[in-house]
């Protein structure tokens, strides 16, 4: 008995002094010989999501690679990796998977060649920042996008930041161009139906309602000088781009007894009041 436990202690001292004989990491593959020269950095990464991670975040050798040659040169920045623009995008986008898909395949942005750190701080964050943002969302859209950053002056439309409106609120950055970069809803309708409840429907006659338009057919989404946020000041003509006596329009019901030359007739909401749907009248009557 005495003899089995020399021998289970002996193997024990083994495997003891083989676990603390292990060759240790070699200098520049760890963010701690990072830190020693770049501390605040380290110190401001440490409080970013990617360091937070339960799951395991990057650390400095992920993205700049091993930084023994830059150390032994003196902090020599050639001879570290520095992923910028397309680089540092694929980078990204290793890791941020579900971004990839549309990002990578048909973001505006990335083909306008505005990648990840235009928008993102990678080493920081703040707050008042979510996101890891450069700087607030919509100061950040503005500064590419000054004509529809612009028009939210106009009397009539979105007021930015009220309520907690921003342009991502609509707007998917890493999405598509144009209509393609408007978010949508669980259901698939355009996100404007989640604030604008009262106008999702499903109605039982449908006007516009992705059936020949959608809300951008008649309405500016930025901002408008007319009421209600319409695309034209009159109100008949906007409603005869479609129901035109005329030409191949989308209306399936042009006003054939209406003389829009008459004043009473150039008000088309005066009568038909549930522009957006009816669940009652085939002519959006109530």
């Amino acid at each position: 008995m005495k003899k089995i436990s020399y021998v289970l202690a002996g193997a024990a001292l083994v495997i003891a002094l083989g676990l603390g004989t292990a060759p240790p990491a070699a200098a520049g593959d760890s963010s701690e010989d990072c830190a020693v020269c770049h501390d605040e950095i380290a110190a401001d990464f440490a409080k970013t999501v990617h360091a937070i991670d339960d799951r395991g975040g990057p650390s400095c050798v992920t993205c700049h690679g091993n930084g023994e040659a830059h150390m032994d040169e003196g902090g020599d920045p050639s001879l570290i990796a520095k992923p910028e623009g397309r680089d540092g995008e694929v980078l990204c986008l290793s890791c941020h998977r579900d971004t990839a898909t549309m990002f990578s395949r048909r973001s505006v942005h990335s083909g306008a060649s505005v990648s990840c750190s235009s928008c993102h701080n990678i080493h920081t964050t703040s707050a008042s920042q979510p996101r890891m943002l450069q700087k607030a969302a919509n100061e950040l859209c503005a500064s590419c996008h000054p004509s529809p950053a612009g028009s939210f002056k106009k009397p009539f439309g979105h007021n930015l930041d009220r309520g907690g409106l921003q342009c991502v609120s609509c707007h998917n950055p890493h999405g598509g161009q144009g209509r393609y970069s408007l978010k949508v809803d669980h259901s698939g309708d355009l996100v404007c139906v989640s604030c604008h409840a009262e106008k999702r429907g499903p109605f039982v006659y449908p006007h516009v309602a992705e059936v020949t338009g959608t809300c951008l057919s008649c309405h500016e989404p930025h901002g408008s000088p007319n009421p209600n946020a319409l695309t034209r000041a009159r109100v008949d003509q906007l409603c005869l781009e479609c129901h035109s006596p005329m030409g191949n329009t989308l209306g399936s019901q042009p006003p054939s007894f209406h003389n829009v030359r008459s004043p009473r007739y150039q008000n088309c909401t005066t009568c038909h009041v549930m522009v957006h749907g009816s669940n009652t009248s085939p002519l959006l009557l109530k």
